[in-house]
């Protein structure tokens, strides 16, 4: 009973950790990303260091990978 009850707790906490973000999320956040390097003038290139002369959609979909809500 005890390890079934383990087993349990672990799968649950696996489940609700291990989502991720869905694809839909992250290409939303890309847009974002985008939008924001035209507007401040650094499309399609980065301008600035730490990432500068790096695709400006290839920076954004970094960051959204990580989190979407980079942008």
């Amino acid at each position: 009973m005890r390890r079934a009850l383990i087993g349990l707790l672990l799968s649950l906490s696996a489940s609700a950790c291990g989502g991720g973000a869905n694809e839909a999320d992250v290409e939303a956040c890309v847009r974002r990303g985008v939008a924001y390097f035209k507007e401040i003038g650094s499309y399609p290139t980065l301008l600035a260091p730490p990432n500068k002369g790096k695709k400006a959609e290839d920076v954004a979909r970094e960051r959204c990978n990580r989190t979407t809500t980079a942008f």
